[in-house]
């Protein structure tokens, strides 16, 4: 008797195992199932992103891309484009007046997107004197991932220039600065000011900041100490590209800023 009730308690503790090994089993099978599926959703949009840029690009390239009348490139928030020679960073530049990161998380026809696509600051128009165009920092160097690369001067003295087209206008701007900061940088603050003073005190700031000296801000000191303050107002304009450092911090930033002489003529 003792014998049966052992081997019964034998039995019931190995169907215990058994359902525990098969729910065990379910709960792999259902976590592999829901990775596969983020995997392929991941794929998906990584598809949908490159296959619409590289057909934005092209119409670029063809100087059809500012046509808004198109049904294809018909989104009249697209402002400009954005490029660095030799490098992944070739994209549409957006801004919304309704919304400050309306494309933070959207893509160039205003569908959900973990990339985003890069966009001009609510507080700034084309003709500001510092344009800040923001871009997350994605991993492979895409989007403005590809913008620390910048850390290395070695990489600076290869690609100097950026190309910014606002509206019809294509512009040429030399980079000036590169830093690693945080958002309470005054890069942020700098976007259009009519106080000649403050507009040169922010010139100041942003070459102290820089983790190297560029040839472009070999320039601009030099104008600083040969021009007065009315005559130094508003020689340049800024273009300031910024993605976030999210290994160091929350709150850390890499900012890109680059200068053009503006037309005065």
């Amino acid at each position: 008797m003792k014998r049966w009730k052992r081997t019964e308690g034998e039995k019931q503790k190995n169907t215990g195992k058994k359902q525990i090994k098969r729910i065990v089993s379910l709960f792999f099978l259902l976590a592999a199932v829901l990775a596969a599926l983020f995997i392929y959703r991941l794929y998906r949009e990584d598809k949908r992103y490159v296959d619409r840029f590289e057909e934005l690009e092209k119409a670029e390239e063809q100087d059809t891309g500012y046509d808004k009348k198109k049904p294809e490139n018909g989104n009249p928030d697209w402002i400009g484009w954005l490029k660095i020679r030799n490098s992944s960073i070739s994209y549409p530049v957006m801004q919304w007046q309704g919304d400050a990161e309306y494309y933070l998380h959207r893509d160039f026809d205003g569908a959900y997107s973990f990339y985003g696509t890069p966009f001009l600051d609510i507080r700034c128009t084309p003709d500001s004197d510092n344009c800040i165009i923001y871009g997350h920092n994605i991993n492979g160097g895409r989007m403005f991932g590809a913008l620390h690369a910048y850390a290395g001067e070695s990489y600076y003295k290869k690609h100097p220039e950026i190309q910014f087209r606002a509206g019809e206008e294509k512009r040429t701007y030399q980079i000036m600065s590169v830093l690693q900061t945080d958002i309470s940088s005054p890069v942020y603050s700098f976007v259009d000011t009519g106080n000649h003073e403050e507009y040169r005190e922010y010139v100041r700031k942003i070459l102290a900041g820089s983790l190297y000296r560029t040839e472009m801000a070999g320039q601009i000191e030099k104008k600083l100490a040969e021009e007065s303050e009315d005559d130094f107002f508003r020689i340049y304009q800024f273009l300031s590209l910024s993605t976030c450092r999210s290994w160091a911090g929350r709150n850390q930033r890499l900012l890109v800023v680059a200068a053009r002489e503006r037309d005065t003529k």
